[in-house]
């Protein structure tokens, strides 16, 4: 893939995609998936995790959910072999398949600052994870698990090994590094050069937002508040015009890998965390879509969750599976409804906008203000071929914004909720989370 960051990422979890929950069933569906546009499927952890029943060293999240569930995907016994739960090594391997077979490449969640206190290199090799003076294994207070020890050189050269059998034997594309930042820099760098001595093309996710990292050894990184700022826009009250002051900050702070940032306004912990108030229902369904045409025309990368494309409303916690805690899987029902109907196709437009825009490929935002700037997102995303205006009521309520720019000769690619006549009137009317997209002539 030439251009990363123009690449649209679709996140997987095994345990909600499917009521089974396992490879072979989400295997089925990626032509679904491939069908949506996307270009890069993100699969979080399903390699052996540790069965702790000792309570104490629960994650907080693993608590709350109130699933009993022992097993934590966040906390890996065994980086080499798929867990019993999702299938096995070899269902992992006819699954990268099947998902390149329909043009999809395949990231895997590496899980490397942490792992189970009884993972099974440890007993091999105990001073793979940081110990105390007494010699009993060092458990960290925000994750309780074991940390891994990069002071250790072998532990560095296990890692590497097993990014290499993940990329040479399950023959995956690229890795998104869980809690990236907290593993040193050199680490990454050093095993990503070696790394793309035989797979040039790898592709790297840190899951951090360290800017650093971005500019040194990933392709692409996270933007915790950028996500969270979002739902408060679309569900509550802070103002519109919060979004241009964030970018504003992204702007100093990144430069121009600005673009290399994850647009999202949901993840597995964002949904995990929701229980059933999921996005579908605090921001509507409606409010939902009018959010994507943003994280589909902003400066970064384009990040969806799995069950936007259906308007799933379904509780989304990652430790509920078929065995522990009221199932909670996607409600493909809803895929049926008017609602999942309509959002089918309005995923397909937009990511299909996406990849065809030259504006959106190459071009950076330029802010146009309005006259409801509380309400009302607005500006131009313009490379050296195309200008393309983007106009989003961001509130559940009706909406007059006339822009300080001139849209006398603006061609309507794509709206929901917009007057007729606002384009010539050069006021846009807008129906509760309507929206505009528009080529600038």
């Amino acid at each position: 893939m030439n251009n990363k960051t123009n690449a649209i990422i679709y996140q997987l979890a095994l345990r909600t995609f499917t009521p089974e929950g396992t490879l072979r069933a989400a295997a089925t569906l990626l032509p679904h998936i491939a069908s949506l546009g996307v270009d890069i499927l993100y699969v979080c952890p399903f390699f052996a995790e540790e069965e702790d029943t000792d309570r104490i060293t629960w994650s907080e999240r693993q608590k709350k959910s109130e699933t009993n569930n022992p097993k934590n995907p966040y906390k890996i016994a065994d980086y080499f072999n798929v867990d019993p739960e999702f299938g096995t090594n070899e269902d992992l391997k006819i699954f990268v398949r099947k998902a390149h077979e329909n043009s999809l490449l395949v990231m895997f969640d590496l899980v490397y600052l942490h792992c189970g206190k009884s993972a099974v290199f440890i007993k091999e090799h105990p001073d793979f994870v940081i110990r105390n003076e007494d010699g009993t294994v060092w458990i960290a207070d925000r994750w309780p698990f074991a940390r891994l020890n990069y002071q250790n050189a072998e532990l560095r050269k296990y890692l590497l090994q097993n990014m290499q059998t993940l990329l040479d034997e399950f023959e995956c594309d690229g890795f998104r590094c869980d809690v990236g930042d907290s593993v040193p820099l050199d680490f990454w760098r050093d095993s990503f050069a070696k790394l793309k001595e035989r797979h040039a093309d790898l592709v790297t996710l840190n899951e951090g937002i360290n800017p650093e990292y971005i500019q040194e050894v990933f392709d692409m990184g996270y933007k915790y508040d950028w996500n969270r700022l979002m739902i408060d826009i679309f569900a509550n009250d802070t103002p519109a015009y919060e979004l241009k002051n964030t970018y504003e900050k992204e702007k100093m702070q990144y430069g121009e890998n600005i673009v290399n940032l994850i647009r999202t306004i949901d993840t597995h912990d964002v949904a995990s965390d929701a229980g059933l108030s999921r996005n579908e229902i605090i921001m509507t369904s409606k409010g939902v879509e009018a959010a994507l045409v943003i994280t589909n025309t902003y400066d970064g990368v384009s990040f969806l969750w799995n069950g936007y494309e259906l308007c799933d409303d379904a509780e989304n916690n990652m430790f509920s599976n078929r065995f522990y805690g009221k199932r909670s899987a996607m409600n493909w029902s809803k895929a049926f409804t008017e609602d999942g109907i309509r959002r089918a196709g309005f995923i397909k437009e937009i990511h299909r906008l996406h990849h065809a825009c030259d504006a959106i490929v190459n071009g950076r935002i330029h802010w146009v203000g309005n006259s409801s700037p509380k309400e009302v997102v607005s500006y131009v995303k313009a490379s050296d071929k195309q200008q393309l205006l983007i106009v989003v009521n961001t509130k559940n309520a009706c909406v007059n914004a006339t822009l300080n720019a001139d849209i006398s000769n603006a061609k309507t690619i794509m709206q929901s909720g917009l007057a007729d006549d606002s384009l010539l009137n050069k006021t846009l009317s807008f129906k509760p989370y309507g929206y505009l997209i528009a080529e600038l002539g």
